[in-house]
């Protein structure tokens, strides 16, 4: 058949399209409804019922895995998609390195970074992030050769090793496109950078961060115990700007307990209000004269809303009202029960770090510090995962349903 005699599939009747959509699997309805208007017409607005776990792919063939919010239910379904049409890249040997409006950055052994729509297979390249490394490859080693300058010596990580231990997160703006992005990526034990549309290597900042997050077109970033600072991209340089600046005294008891906890990390309500929240981890014991852990997991959370009122500019709070905190490598954010089917209100829904991962891996034990923590009731409920070992950890994945509108004709 001749291009000019194709048929124009957007004419096919309303009822057709309405019995075929609903037939299939709620990650194909998505992209069913961005084939154009009158397919997007023909299926009544989709509700997604909570937000997702994308888990690492096992196989070389595997296609993205997705796992349903946990719940107190004892049984998990999993479902695999694959995107239609098929354009993504395969997923084995990726690890998931930050999410944020239907997007998920994800990072190969040699620092190849990309940024991926799972459900529609869109592919957007940045720049390699091996560039930003002080070392040398070996590739028939398997590794780098890192040279530290500071103390002047050198050290050799495999592949695996570098790329897990060094690379903490990365958080991109929304809705990215080839010719419209922001990126920023936290390293462990190196300054942070930022990339975007038009440039052609990602660039060095003069400062560490703990945690990012992207929010209304400006960068959030906690670089000390409780400092916030925002940093524009938007224009030729980086604008940042203090929102709660080092000097400030806070009590001895806070900086304390702070410094307490192992993972920090900032969120933003749709009403811009900020939070602070604290996850403390450990070795867990089966028996406390044992020196064997039986695992490396979370044991503790507390939560700070920013108070600009409050002498220590922090007040903690054990009441989210009817929304829940969801953190890990994603793009942390609070969502509500009203509109999330299946969400508990009031919880930190949280997905295992890369030094909880690796932890356990380095035990042989498997990784089950998933799940989610009532903050009022101070109640852990784990997942369980079809994986002996999860390494990389999974992310967290919420579909765009606002950008998958009725924008083809």
């Amino acid at each position: 058949m001749d291009d000019d005699d194709a048929y124009d599939w957007s004419l096919l009747p309303h009822d057709l399209l309405r019995q075929l959509g609903e037939k299939l699997q709620l990650p194909h309805r998505i992209v069913f409804r961005t084939v154009c208007k009158s397919w997007c017409l023909a299926l009544p607005p989709i509700v997604i019922p909570c937000p997702w776990l994308l888990l690492p792919a096992e196989r070389i063939d595997d296609s993205c895995t997705f796992l349903p919010l946990p719940s107190d239910n004892e049984h998990y379904s999993f479902f695999k998609f694959s995107p239609v049409p098929s354009l993504a890249p395969p997923l084995h040997g990726m690890c998931y390195a930050g999410s944020n409006d239907g997007w998920v950055a994800i990072v190969d052994l040699t620092f190849n970074i990309s940024l991926l729509n799972p459900l529609t297979g869109v592919q957007i390249d940045l720049p390699s992030l091996l560039d930003l490394f002080p070392c040398e490859t070996l590739p028939n080693c398997g590794g780098y050769i890192f040279h530290d300058k500071k103390v002047g010596n050198s050290y050799f990580n495999d592949f695996e090793t570098c790329r897990d231990y060094h690379l903490k997160k990365v958080i991109f703006s929304s809705n990215p496109t080839p010719s419209n992005y922001m990126a920023m990526v936290i390293f462990n034990g190196f300054p942070c950078a930022y990339t975007k549309a038009g440039t052609s290597k990602w660039i060095n900042l003069d400062f560490s961060m703990r945690d990012i997050i992207y929010y209304n077109g400006l960068f959030y970033a906690l670089i000390g115990p409780s400092e916030i600072v925002t940093i524009d991209l938007s224009g030729d340089d980086p604008i940042k700007r203090f929102i709660i600046e080092g000097d400030i005294e806070f009590s001895d008891s806070f900086v304390s307990l702070v410094r307490r906890h192992h993972e920090h990390y900032i969120a933003l309500s749709s009403t811009g209000e900020l939070f602070l929240i604290l996850r403390r981890t450990d070795y867990v014991f089966l028996d406390p004269s044992d020196d064997d852990p039986i695992k490396h997991e979370t044991i503790g959370f507390m939560v700070f809303k920013y108070n600009c009122e409050s002498n220590s500019y922090w007040d903690e709070v054990r009441c989210l009202g009817n929304k829940s905190i969801f953190i890990g490598m994603n793009n942390a954010y609070l969502l509500s029960i009203e509109d999330f089917a299946g969400l508990k209100a009031n919880c930190i829904y949280f997905t295992d770090t890369w030094e909880g991962s690796r932890c356990n891996a380095d035990i042989g034990k498997s990784n089950l510090d998933i799940g989610f923590f009532d903050l009022e009731q101070e109640k852990f409920k784990r997942c369980c995962l079809p994986y002996e070992i999860m390494l990389p950890p999974p992310i967290w994945f919420m579909p765009s349903l606002d950008r998958v509108t009725c924008t083809k004709d």
